[in-house]
């Protein structure tokens, strides 16, 4: 199979060093020589599972789940469906109505990305407020057995009032991750540029790394669209 560039839509925000809601720091080993005409380096990196477009697997909630490793991999592969959740106010939750636009369309086993145009937040000082996903909606989602659920916020999880600062308490016990995972469905967290899928059925990859003993893993998300 051809994939020509004009095909590939990136979904994911890439990495920036020192920049990131949680900690990504990139660093030069100390076998790393900088001489013009020998160069040569090797990095290190301190990064947080969270950082940037991240997908979240069964372990982050569940003694017992699959971390990033053991997460099957067909499993951050295959078709996907956009639903359009643009308006929502900061809290305001995504509901069964809005869900429902996309019945008749969604297939079982679907990647499901909610488009809530947050992702104008990213980085900045008011990132963290998001429309969460409510348990009425997820019941009529998991009735597809979908792959991911994934969103262009910072977050799907039901909340519980802000702090002082603003930041969003997410609800004790997390229900909403809570039953993705019972599910075998992985969240993903941070995605961008879903506004270019909308309307369209894709083949989506969420390129995580396979690390053993991790609940998340930062993610190169790519979908793939038909000319």
């Amino acid at each position: 199979m051809k994939i020509k560039k004009e095909q590939i839509v990136e979904l994911y925000h890439p990495l920036l060093d020192g920049a990131e809601n949680f900690p990504y720091e990139a660093q030069l080993g100390e076998e790393s020589r900088l001489w013009p005409k020998n160069w040569y380096i090797e990095c290190t990196a301190t990064l947080a599972a969270h950082a940037g477009s991240h997908v979240e697997v069964p372990y982050h909630h569940l003694l017992d789940g699959d971390d990033c490793a053991a997460f099957p991999v067909e499993n951050l592969i295959g078709e996907c469906t956009v639903i359009n959740c643009l308006g929502k106010e900061p809290g305001e939750e995504i509901t069964l109505e809005d869900v429902k636009k996309v019945e008749g369309t969604i297939e079982d086993g679907d990647i499901v990305f909610l488009y809530t145009g947050y992702d104008q937040y990213f980085r900045k000082e008011n990132w963290q407020p998001y429309p969460p996903l409510s348990l009425e909606a997820l019941d009529w989602l998991l009735q597809y057995h979908p792959k991911i659920i994934g969103t262009d916020a910072s977050g799907v999880e039901l909340t519980d009032g802000y702090d002082e600062e603003g930041r969003m308490h997410e609800l004790f016990g997390e229900p909403v991750h809570v039953k993705c995972f019972k599910n075998g469905v992985a969240i993903v967290e941070s995605l961008t540029n879903l506004g270019a899928i909308d309307g369209m059925r894709t083949t989506v990859f969420v390129l995580a790394l396979p690390m053993q003993g991790m609940d998340a893993s930062p993610a190169r998300i790519i979908a793939i669209k038909d000319l």
